[in-house]
């Protein structure tokens, strides 16, 4: 109840249970897919097949300019309740990779973009992407993604 609460109260955009930091994958929408699959019982999405549709491979970027590889990923759209956000450390066949998935309400845009920024400009400061990939638990990942987007 309490983790209910701390998401849908919005003081938390990640929680640890939406945390993977061993995902196994052959590739890069397999791993999209299961990091998105975090979502599928989390209260602020409604109806995850409306949600995994709503992603399509335009709203996948992957960050340049990053010490490791990131893969951003964001549906959008009337099933989403509330801004949350899955994420997991894939070993990626090329490499270690972070995948993050946003889940935006559809008519959120102000405050989804500012956490892509910030989540954006984390990735390319080497001690903040060098914490995330070296957090131990999802706890400890989660409480380092809270602290860092603010």
């Amino acid at each position: 109840m309490e983790r209910e609460q701390r998401l849908m109260d919005g003081s938390s955009i990640i929680d640890p249970s939406l945390v993977r930091l061993d995902l196994e994958a052959p590739d890069r929408e397999t791993a999209l897919r299961r990091t998105a699959e975090l979502l599928a019982a989390d209260p602020r999405v409604g109806n995850w097949e409306e949600f995994w549709l709503s992603i399509e491979g335009r709203q996948v970027v992957e960050l340049a300019d990053t010490a490791g590889s990131v893969i951003l990923a964001h549906g959008r759209g009337q099933s989403v309740r509330e801004l949350a956000l899955a994420a997991a450390r894939w070993s990626a066949p090329d490499g270690l990779r972070l995948v993050f998935v946003f889940a935006i309400p559809a008519a959120m845009s102000e405050e989804y973009l500012r956490k892509v920024g910030a989540l954006a400009r984390i990735c390319r400061e080497p001690e903040k992407l060098a914490a995330l990939l070296a957090a131990a638990t999802p706890a400890e990942f989660a409480r380092l993604l809270d602290t860092c987007l603010g």
